[in-house]
C-alpha cells in the first residue's frame, strides 16, 4: 500500500465529475428517506444500486480481466469494501436511526477519515489550512445534527456508529481507487459485478429476504432511477473520475458538500422547514470545504507561479 501518487492540482474535469456526483449523492440521499414508506427491503435496493451497473459494464470488466487481476489483492479488497459491506452498513444505520444522519456524517465525515488513512497509512503530509477545513467541516456537521447525535434514549447511537464505520469503508474504497491503477469504468465493473455475485447467492440461500416481486413498477422507478442508474452507474463512474483528477482527499473534502445541498433541497422537494441551526451548519460546512479543498490555495499558487515566471 505505498502506491499513492499524490494530490493533483484541483482542475475543471475534476469539479466536473464531483458536481455531477454531489447532485448524484443529493437524489441518493432523498430517496433513502423514502425508504421507510416502501415495501423494498435493503437487499432490493441493492439489487437496483448493483445489479444493473453490473449489467451495463459486465463487458469492460470481461475485456480488462487481465489487467484487473493483475491488481494486488489488498487494493481490490479495498475497492470492493465500497460494495455490499458499505450497503448493508448503511442499510443497518437507517433501521436505528433516521436517513438524514447518515446524509451528514457518512459525506460529512469521510474526508476525516481519508485524511487520517492518508497521513498515517501512505504517510501523506497534512498542511494546516486542511486540518483547519477538517476541523470545520466537523463542526457543521455537528450543528447540522444538533441534539440528536447525542440523545441516547432513542438509540441514534447505535445507527451513528454503523454509519461511522461504513464511513470508514468508503474512506478505504476511496483511497483504493486512487492507488489500484484501473480506471473508474473498470474499478464499478468490478465493484459491482462482486456485489451482485454475493447478494445473487445470500438471496439464493435465503439469507436475505426480497420483495421486489410484489412492488408496483410505480413503487420502483424513482429508486431504480437514483439508485441503479444514478448512484450505481453514472455515480460510481465520476467519482473515481474525480479521484483521479483531484485526488483522494480534495474529493473527499468537496463529498462533504453533500449533506448541506441535500439540506437546502429537502427544502422545496420535501417540504422541510430551513431551521437556523440548519442554515449555520450549512454555511460552516462550504466554509470548511473551501479551506480543507484547497482550491483558494491553489489558484494563489499560480497566481505566484505566473509572477515568478514575469519577473524571470
Amino acid at each position: 500500500m505505498n502506491q499513492y501518487r499524490g494530490e493533483p492540482a484541483v482542475n475543471l474535469k475534476g469539479l466536473a465529475a464531483m458536481l455531477i456526483t454531489l447532485l448524484i449523492w443529493v437524489g441518493f440521499l432523498l430517496s433513502l428517506r423514502a425508504e421507510n414508506h416502501s415495501p423494498l427491503t435493503s437487499s432490493d435496493l441493492g439489487l437496483m444500486r448493483f445489479g444493473l451497473p453490473a449489467i451495463v459494464f459486465l463487458p469492460w470488466l470481461l475485456k480488462s480481466w487481465h489487467k484487473v487481476r493483475r491488481m494486488p489483492w489488498r487494493h481490490s479488497v479495498m475497492i470492493l469494501l465500497g460494495g455490499l459491506p458499505f450497503f448493508y452498513l448503511v442499510s443497518l444505520g437507517t433501521a436505528y436511526a433516521p436517513a438524514a444522519h447518515a446524509g451528514a456524517l457518512v459525506p460529512g465525515s469521510a474526508p476525516l477519515f481519508v485524511t487520517g488513512l492518508a497521513v498515517l497509512v501512505f504517510g501523506e503530509p497534512l498542511p494546516r489550512r486542511r486540518l483547519l477545513g477538517l476541523a470545520t467541516i466537523l463542526l457543521g456537521i455537528l450543528l447540522l445534527l444538533g441534539s440528536a447525535l447525542i440523545n441516547f434514549e432513542q438509540g441514534y447511537w447505535r445507527g451513528h456508529l454503523a454509519f461511522l464505520g461504513a464511513t470508514l469503508l468508503w474512506a478505504l474504497y476511496t483511497l483504493g481507487l486512487r492507488v489500484a491503477g484501473i480506471n473508474p469504468l473498470e474499478a464499478t465493473a468490478l465493484l459491482c459485478t462482486s456485489a451482485t455475485a454475493v447478494l445473487g447467492i445470500m438471496l439464493g440461500m435465503g439469507w436475505v429476504e426480497s420483495n421486489i416481486s410484489q412492488t408496483t413498477w410505480t413503487e420502483l422507478w424513482p429508486f431504480l432511477l437514483t439508485q441503479g442508474i444514478g448512484a450505481g452507474i453514472v455515480g460510481g463512474v465520476t467519482y473515481g473520475i474525480a479521484i483521479n483528477n483531484l485526488g483522494a482527499e480534495k474529493t473527499a473534502a468537496l463529498g462533504s458538500f453533500t449533506p448541506a445541498l441535500a439540506a437546502m433541497a429537502a427544502i422545496p422537494l420535501l417540504g422541510e422547514h430551513l431551521t437556523l441551526s440548519t442554515l449555520g451548519g450549512v454555511l460552516i460546512i462550504m466554509a470548511g470545504v473551501l479551506l480543507a479543498s484547497g482550491i483558494k490555495f491553489k489558484r494563489h499558487q499560480q497566481a505566484d507561479t505566473k509572477t515568478q515566471n514575469t519577473l524571470t
